[in-house]
């Protein structure tokens, strides 16, 4: 790995490494363990996942974290909230309907989940 002074006079390092460097073997003792180590080891408030322990919902998993902070984040709270709370029978007639359709509503209104991806854009054309 080579160092190379920042010319812009800040105190700034930059470090270059080759391909090879970045795919040999971890020599220092001190990352090998770091490497090892399971991660709820490094971090004991690891994110459960979608729920908590309890069994209620947790907003803060990745897996819904982009939909509480969607412009339809308040509808999908109610609505998956609720059917966390309903049991199957309950679901099965019908609870949470009208909390699932404002949540679609919303989504279908504001376009929350519409890709910018520009092959849509070459169907759509046809």
């Amino acid at each position: 790995m080579t160092q190379n002074s920042d010319t812009s006079g800040s105190n700034d390092v930059k470090y270059v490494m080759t391909k090879d460097e970045f795919w040999d073997d971890i020599n220092d003792s001190y990352y090998k363990e770091l490497a090892n180590t399971d991660p709820s080891d490094v971090y004991p408030s690891n994110n459960p996942g979608p729920e908590n322990p309890d069994g209620s919902v947790n907003f803060e998993c990745h897996c819904v974290g982009h939909l509480v902070a969607s412009p339809c984040g308040y509808e999908f709270r109610e609505a998956i909230s609720c059917q966390k709370t309903s049991t199957d029978e309950e679901m099965e007639n019908g609870a949470c309907g009208e909390q699932l359709m404002a949540f679609m509503e919303c989504a279908m209104r504001t376009q929350c989940f519409k890709t910018n991806d520009s092959n849509d854009e070459k169907q759509t054309d046809k």
